[in-house]
C-alpha cells in the first residue's frame, strides 16, 4: 500500500481519537455551571446586656446542730420522736427512767410528799428546729452521754461555697449572688461569712452563703450552683453560637458575611462572653445591615457562592 492510500486513513484515526475527548470536556463544564449553591439563613447583630458570671459549686448545710444526749443510764419511755419533725426551743423530746427507777418501782409510788425523786428525767432541745437524726427507740437502754438525736437550726439553713484562690478577687461578704437548686429553680442570696481555712489540698476558699426570703425544705450535702457576677451589666453586639466558626484548636474565629444576595465572604472576628446561645462579637464591628450566616456556613470557603433561604423577615 503506498503512501497516499495511507493519509486518509490516518486523518480519521486522529479524528476518533480526539473527538471522544470533546464530550467529557463539554460535560464538566455543564456540571460547574450548573453546580447547586450552599443554601444559608442569616440574621443581623443584636445588641444585648451581657454579664461575666463567676460560677461555682456549693452544697448545703445547717452550720448550727445540737446533739441530745442521754443525762444519765435509763431507758427511753415512750413516746419517742421521729426524724423530720418539728421541735420548739425548751420542748422535751426524751424523756428517760433511770434503771434504779425502774427497778424500785418508784413510777407506782404514791402519798408520800416528801418522796420527790421519781426517777424520770426529761431531755429537752435547747433551740428550735428539726429532728434530722432520732438514734433510739421506746425502750432502748441507754449510757450517760450517749447520743439520741440530732436537732438541725433551720433558721441558719444556707450553703457552703468553696471558691479557688485564683478567683478570690470576685468574691466578698454581703455580695449578692444567684443559687441554682437541681430542678432548676433559682433562689437568690447573699455571702455571709467568710470561714478562716483554706484547704491545703484543693487551694479553696470556703464561705458561707444565706437565701434571702424564705428557705425551701432542703436536706443536707445538696449540690447546688452559684453565679456570682464578676463584672457590673453592659451592653455589646452578639451574635447567635452557630454563626461563629472556629478552627480544630480553637485558636481562630470568623464569620461568614453576606457581600450580596449571592456571595458570602470570611470575616474574622475577636469573640467575648457566651451566654444564652449568644457570643460577644468584640471585633470587627458590624453595622445593623451586615448579614452574617448562621446555617449552611460550616465548610464554605471564602467568597463563597451561595443561596439565602426565604424566610418572612429577611
Amino acid at each position: 500500500m503506498t503512501n497516499r492510500a495511507l493519509l486518509p486513513f490516518s486523518a480519521l484515526l486522529l479524528l476518533a481519537a480526539c473527538n471522544p475527548a470533546a464530550p467529557a470536556e463539554e460535560t464538566a463544564a455543564d456540571e460547574t455551571a450548573v453546580r447547586p449553591r450552599a443554601v444559608v439563613t442569616v440574621e443581623r447583630v443584636q445588641t444585648d446586656t451581657l454579664t461575666d458570671v463567676l460560677e461555682l459549686r456549693a452544697v448545703s448545710a445547717y452550720p448550727a446542730k445540737d446533739v441530745l444526749r442521754a443525762t444519765t443510764t435509763g431507758y427511753l419511755l415512750a413516746p419517742v420522736p421521729v426524724p423530720g419533725q418539728l421541735v420548739r426551743a425548751g420542748q422535751t423530746v426524751f424523756t428517760l427512767q433511770t434503771k434504779e427507777a425502774r427497778t424500785l418501782h418508784l413510777d407506782q409510788l404514791t402519798g408520800d410528799p416528801r418522796l420527790r425523786f421519781s426517777g424520770i428525767i426529761r431531755i429537752a432541745s435547747p433551740r428550735a428546729g428539726v429532728l434530722a437524726i432520732v438514734d433510739k427507740l421506746a425502750g432502748d437502754y441507754v449510757q450517760d452521754g450517749e447520743q439520741l438525736a440530732l436537732v438541725y437550726d433551720q433558721t441558719r439553713f444556707g450553703f457552703v461555697l468553696d471558691v479557688p484562690v485564683t478567683q478570690l478577687r470576685y468574691v466578698r461578704t454581703g455580695q449578692s449572688c444567684r443559687i441554682t437548686l437541681p430542678d432548676g429553680r433559682v433562689l437568690p442570696g447573699r455571702v455571709a461569712e467568710v470561714l478562716p481555712a483554706a484547704d491545703l489540698a484543693t487551694q479553696v476558699q470556703r464561705y458561707t452563703v444565706r437565701l434571702i426570703g424564705p428557705a425551701p425544705q432542703l436536706p443536707e450535702n445538696i449540690a447546688v450552683t452559684v453565679q456570682l457576677d464578676k463584672t457590673a451589666p453592659y451592653r455589646a453586639a452578639t451574635l447567635p453560637r452557630p454563626a461563629v466558626l472556629t478552627n480544630e484548636t480553637q485558636t481562630e474565629f470568623w464569620v461568614m458575611r453576606l457581600l450580596n444576595d449571592s456571595t458570602a465572604v470570611r470575616v474574622p472576628v475577636q469573640t467575648g462572653l457566651e451566654q444564652q446561645g449568644r457570643i460577644e462579637i468584640k471585633r470587627p464591628v458590624f453595622s445593623p445591615q451586615d448579614r452574617i450566616l448562621v446555617s449552611g456556613n460550616y465548610g464554605l470557603d471564602d467568597t463563597a457562592a451561595v443561596q439565602i433561604e426565604q424566610r418572612g423577615r429577611e
